[in-house]
């Protein structure tokens, strides 16, 4: 296990290589019917997140999230669009604990190109690697955190089943089809009290690996995939039915 930590720590330092790079784990902070949050978040790599999960009936939730990488023109590049939804339910008890469940639908495309072995730091390397991936995924994931007013935090775990309409690098088919992932969250918040109940600052840190481990196949593109990745990021969270409540306390 700690070697396997240390590989996953390693590789998110060094910047990674997978074409794949999910969205992160949610842990909706939704406690009664008619009750939204919106959230929106950037990560250290400069990709950009939103989210918008409601509750339409009691214990009922429903989320809608989405992701990009801005385009770049330089000669190495990640790029990455995908979307995802999900149902689920939720429960609020001993006053500030929050638990709740959801599953999910989600599609993404990607392409990743970086230079390789680094002869020398006055000649540029050969672009050995070019992937691109299409791809879908069903997931379930659970959360919890403790809503305690100023601060809140919680704990999240997400299991995706990865399947891939096409992978492939310099075009070259990748013999992968199909990966689980499982990806762990812990977030924070900050905010939501006083002048401004209806806002919070938030910040998450994810791990996504894959179980069955990268260094068990010969094939280096499909290891390359199977990369484990550690994902930071910082947002803000609205919560739009909060809006009336702030309204009458400033008539």
């Amino acid at each position: 296990m700690k070697r396997y930590l240390l590989l996953v720590v390693t590789g998110s330092l060094a910047g990674g290589c997978s074409v794949y790079a999910p969205l992160q784990t949610s842990a909706p902070l939704v406690h009664d019917k008619g009750e939204a949050e919106v959230v929106g978040s950037a990560y250290l790599s400069g990709r950009l997140e939103g989210s918008v999960a409601y509750s339409p009936l009691k214990h009922v939730l429903v989320r809608a999230a989405g992701g990009f990488r801005p385009s770049s023109a330089d000669s190495t590049y990640f790029r990455i669009r995908q979307f995802e939804a999900g149902v689920g339910s939720y429960r609020y008890f001993r006053e500030q604990w929050l638990i709740g469940g959801m599953v999910g639908y989600g599609h993404g495309r990607s392409t990743r190109r970086w230079r390789d072995d680094f002869k020398d730091i006055w000649q540029d390397s050969v672009l050995a690697n070019e992937y691109a991936a299409r791809f879908h995924k069903l997931f379930a994931e659970a959360y919890v955190a403790n809503d305690a007013g100023w601060t809140t935090f919680g704990a999240a775990c997400r299991v995706s089943q990865v399947r891939f309409s096409s992978l492939s690098n310099r075009g070259i088919p990748v013999p992968l089809r199909r990966m689980t992932r499982l990806e762990p969250m812990l977030f924070m918040r900050v905010g939501g009290q006083g002048r401004l109940p209806w806002l919070q600052g938030q910040i998450a840190t994810s791990v996504s690996i894959a179980p069955d481990g990268r260094t068990r196949s010969p094939n280096t593109d499909i290891r390359a995939t199977k990369e484990g990745r550690l994902y930071t990021t910082v947002g803000v969270v609205i919560y739009p039915h909060l809006f009336r409540e702030y309204a009458g306390r400033n008539r």
